[in-house]
Parts: structure tokens; C-alpha cells; sequence
């Protein structure tokens, strides 16, 4: 855990957003993937992308509040500790 201050803590909050969205969409994705009814995959294909554009705008939105560099070493420390969690975490269907 680092102290924070309200620059930070922006960055880190924006970060955490876009983890989310990120993840929506892999999981959208998937799901798109493996349905049959054709009308189903463009909706939730459509839903994956709408996504992966809201991961994408959270980490424009704090490379314009914090140094860009920081950003993205922020980001990969933030993925990194996603990924302990959910490596503790027993494997359930989840959707935000």
C-alpha cells in the first residue's frame, strides 16, 4: 500500500476503473465468443468493445492528471496485485 496523497489517489481510482472495464470486456468478450445465436454475439461483442473503450478512456483520463510514465508503472503494479487476488480467489462467473 503506498501513502497517498489526492494526486494518487486519482490516478490509482482512474487505474482501478479501468481494470474493471478492462475485465468486463474480456469476460463480454468470452461470452460473445461462445454463444450460438448469431443476434446474441453482436450484442454482447458490442457490449466487449463499448468496454474496452471505457479501460481505455480511465487511463487516458489519468495520464492527463499524472505524469504518463507513472501511469503505466502504476498500471502494472495495480495488474500485478489484481492478479495475486484473483489468484486467491476461488474461480466463480462474475460480471460488474
Amino acid at each position: 500500500m503506498r501513502h497517498q496523497h489526492e494526486g494518487t489517489r486519482l490516478t490509482d481510482l482512474l487505474l482501478v476503473c479501468a481494470l474493471i472495464e478492462a475485465r468486463s470486456h474480456e469476460r463480454l468478450a468470452l461470452l460473445g465468443e461462445h454463444l450460438e445465436d448469431s443476434e446474441l454475439q453482436r450484442f454482447y461483442r458490442t457490449l466487449a468493445q463499448a468496454e474496452a473503450g471505457h479501460a481505455k478512456l480511465f487511463v487516458r483520463l489519468a495520464k492527463t492528471y499524472a505524469d504518463p510514465a507513472e501511469v503505466e508503472q502504476r498500471g502494472i503494479e495495480l495488474a500485478a496485485a489484481e492478479a495475486e487476488i484473483l489468484a486467491s480467489r476461488p474461480i466463480e462467473p462474475r460480471i460488474h
